[in-house]
């Protein structure tokens, strides 16, 4: 079922089977994305990264992921695109910039558990429901619920991935960090770039990663350059000299040390895999 609104508003809301699989290589490739595995285990391999999605697992992807392979019994899967929902302009309503999406180089997922499947069941059939009604007010019934949607997502995944016993000060400025990441990972690539941004020292930021999260700082940075230098290896022709160029490496050199060091691989050995 799709939505489509007067200015160029987009929403895909649809149970998916395996014979529409291909759906996420053609008609699914813009805008954000919510995949809510309703079936038996499910396994899906995005940037090379393989991931086991449980039954009631929700994960978040981008336009910027590439899924190259998914298996699965039944997905539900709902899409919107920037004029419909911009995340980054609804932060401080929703806050899933940085969480859900735009984490820099992570996949973020949720477990949903039993008590609190029947209210998703029911915003799904809401979801339907309205759009097959399709009238004046249809646009921002749905904007509502998705917003509902993405709250209670992000609470979830706050209690199953992040110490929110700790203020919430520390993880806005982690969740804006990831965000400044996506944006400049190309140009921007020691701590001390994205602490300034933030008007922090580059130890306080480290300090606040450490109460929250299992990763530094610095590596998100070099894991999500790591990703883009693995999705230009594989998927493109540009020579890995412009490649090492478009990252920001010094010399191909650099960028070789840089991959052999994160993969044990040289860059012509991922290229050719």
């Amino acid at each position: 079922m799709i939505f489509n609104g007067k200015l160029e508003e987009y929403l895909f809301v649809s149970e998916i089977t395996p014979e529409r699989t291909y759906m996420f290589n053609q008609d699914l490739k813009t805008g954000l994305s919510i995949i809510w595995n309703i079936g038996t285990q499910a396994s899906i391999t995005i940037d090379s990264q393989p991931y086991t999605i449980e039954k009631d697992c929700f994960i978040f992807i981008t336009s910027f992921h590439t899924i190259q392979k998914l298996e699965f019994e039944k997905l539900r899967v709902i899409q919107f695109n920037k004029p419909f929902f911009c995340v980054e302009d609804h932060d401080s309503d929703v806050g899933c910039k940085g969480l859900l999406f735009f984490g820099a180089s992570t996949v973020p997922k949720i477990q949903i558990e039993k008590e609190n499947s029947k209210q998703f069941d029911l915003l799904w059939k809401i979801f339907e429901m309205e759009i097959e009604q399709m009238d004046d007010y249809s646009l921002e019934m749905l904007k509502s619920l998705l917003k509902r949607l993405l709250i209670l997502c992000v609470r979830i995944y706050k209690n199953q991935s992040l110490n929110v016993n700790s203020d919430v000060n520390s993880i806005g400025v982690i969740r804006e960090f990831n965000f400044l990441v996506e944006k400049h990972y190309k140009t921007k690539t020691t701590v001390a770039a994205y602490a300034a941004l933030l008007f922090k020292s580059p130890k306080t930021l480290s300090n606040f990663f450490k109460m929250h999260i299992d990763k530094t700082p610095l590596e998100i940075i070099n894991n999500r350059r790591l990703l883009e230098a693995k999705r230009l290896l594989k998927y493109s022709t540009i020579p890995i000299q412009e490649i090492a160029a478009e990252l920001s490496f010094g010399d191909v050199q650099a960028f070789s040390n840089f991959i052999k060091k994160q993969t044990k691989k040289t860059p012509t050995a991922i290229r050719v895999e």
